[in-house]
């Protein structure tokens, strides 16, 4: 396991803190970057206890067992589903760090136009003394542009704050503004109180909270091109007579050791009491992940790596003609329209991952509320995601037919229902009748019993002394007629 083999073969050099500078520009890197140096040891380090910590992911019937990693909290989510592949502790709350400009940059770019001017006032100097920073002066102006690279790729702590003072008035308003938005995301365990990440007991998120707010500012084209950019020059400005060359930190998306193939860029993180954070988007096959790792060693780069290296290994696209797939028992629209041949374009846009080897049944429940059509995928039991499109005329029109066809099953099913009740009803009422003759004969005292008895023996006696009756009654007949016949001839 990579995570394994970077613990135990001592290169250290080769886990160096989250935010290092590579040396991608051609000239030298004039910002004061804390975070590329917090991390460099000589010792090899030890296995930490989390390395050991349960992986929610693996309790999943039949689920590709992913690997262990030292990062006390991990997820690896599809971009474009939303999909969890691999998640330990994802809903911890830890301390995010500099992967909080995320949420910065992102809120940044959709207000403020690239050729703004903004000024920097005072704010720039309230930061940590020996965090990471440009060397912004009050009265200092930038572009939003140079601003925004300064964020993402140096993770300049001044200018977060200075650019969150201009766009809310003042910080506190515009961290309103930060929060605000993680809670539209659907982020449940996340709180700012500043916009460049620098550790406060009360600034936190989860990996599930930050990969939903990385998954949300990869939509911004704008974003998705500072991210994978290896270097920035800032331009002189109105204070400073020379140029600031702003490398990008994150390793994964460079030329060497730590480069990953399909790397999009992302944004690293460092203080001591945070650890190591990492936000990394990669691409492979049409596959877009993010992963994020947060209260990590030296070991973010590796960790990110294994994980990255597990779902693109064992997860591949859900596609029609996947012979697992299948709806849901009840889901008789569903199976109907898959029998018609319309769901295929569906699927095919639903950009939900399976397992390469399904052990576990693939089922879909489809719905349709007004002219929207929702499909949403299980593996087994669990739940993988949901995907809605609009429908199309031809999935309009099949739905009207399938309803029709119902309502009209439902009717003759709710008819012979009807005579069969009716039947059953006489049937009901016949037994009720002889019941309650028989439940009125038990209530007589005990006396009935001989009475019974005696009253059987005279019918019986009845019957009998009828019997006798009619049969003399039939002789003395026959004997007269005998009498009359002789009588006739004699004459």
């Amino acid at each position: 396991m990579a995570v394994s083999l970077c613990i135990h073969t001592g290169r250290v050099d080769a886990m160096a803190a989250a935010a290092d500078s590579s040396a991608s520009a051609p000239a030298q890197n004039t910002s004061q970057n804390p975070e590329d140096t917090a991390n460099q040891q000589t010792d090899t380090p030890e296995v930490p206890e989390s390395y050991n910590w349960e992986i929610q992911s693996n309790k999943i019937s039949g689920w590709p067992e992913g690997p262990k990693v030292v990062a006390e909290t991990a997820i690896l989510m599809d971009v474009d589903s939303g999909e969890i592949l691999y998640a330990k502790g994802i809903d911890e709350k830890r301390a995010p760090a500099s992967t909080t400009k995320i949420m910065t940059a992102m809120l940044a770019l959709e207000k403020v136009p690239f050729d703004t001017q903004i000024t920097f006032t005072d704010e720039v100097n309230n930061i940590e003394p020996g965090s990471t920073h440009i060397g912004i002066k009050p009265g200092e102006t930038l572009t939003m542009k140079d601003c925004a690279y300064a964020i993402l790729l140096a993770s300049a702590n001044e200018v977060s704050s200075g650019v969150a003072e201009y766009i809310g008035g003042t910080v506190p308003k515009f961290v309103d503004e930060m929060n605000q938005r993680a809670k539209e995301l659907g982020c449940k365990n996340t709180h700012f109180v500043n916009a460049n990440g620098l550790y406060d007991e009360n600034h936190y998120t989860t990996a599930r909270d930050l990969a939903l707010i990385a998954q949300a500012a990869f939509q911004n084209e704008t974003f998705r091109e500072i991210i994978k950019t290896p270097y920035y020059i800032v331009p002189k400005t109105n204070i400073t007579n020379e140029e600031r060359w702003l490398n990008n930190h994150h390793k994964m998306v460079l030329d060497g050791a730590q480069h990953y193939e399909g790397c999009l860029g992302g944004k690293t993180g460092y203080t001591v009491k945070a650890g190591n954070t990492l936000v990394t988007y990669a691409e492979r096959n049409g596959t877009t992940l993010v992963c994020v790792v947060l209260a990590d060693n030296v070991s973010h780069y590796d960790d990110t790596k294994a994980i990255f290296d597990y779902g693109f290994t064992n997860f591949r696209k859900l596609t029609p003609d996947n012979e697992a797939l299948a709806p849901a028992k009840e889901n008789t629209l569903g199976a109907y329209l898959k029998e018609n041949g319309l769901l295929d374009a569906v699927v095919e846009n639903s950009a939900i991952d399976v397992p390469t080897d399904v052990k576990e049944s693939l089922t879909y429940e489809v719905s349709l509320e007004e002219n929207s059509l929702k499909m949403d995928y299980y593996y087994g039991k669990t739940a993988l995601g949901s995907s809605t499109q609009e429908a199309s005329p031809e999935l309009l029109q099949a739905a009207e037919t399938f309803q029709l066809q119902e309502r009209q099953s439902q009717q003759s099913t709710s008819a012979e229902d009807s005579q069969t009740t009716a039947s059953q009803g006489k049937e009901d009422s016949l037994n009720g009748f002889w019941g309650e003759i028989g439940g009125k004969f038990h209530q007589l005292p005990s006396w009935k019993y001989p009475a019974l008895f005696l009253l059987a023996a005279a019918f019986i006696f009845y019957i009998v002394t009828l019997v006798i009756k009619i049969k003399r009654s039939i002789r003395r007949r026959k004997r007269r007629k005998l009498r009359k016949q002789r009588e006739r001839k004699n004459q």
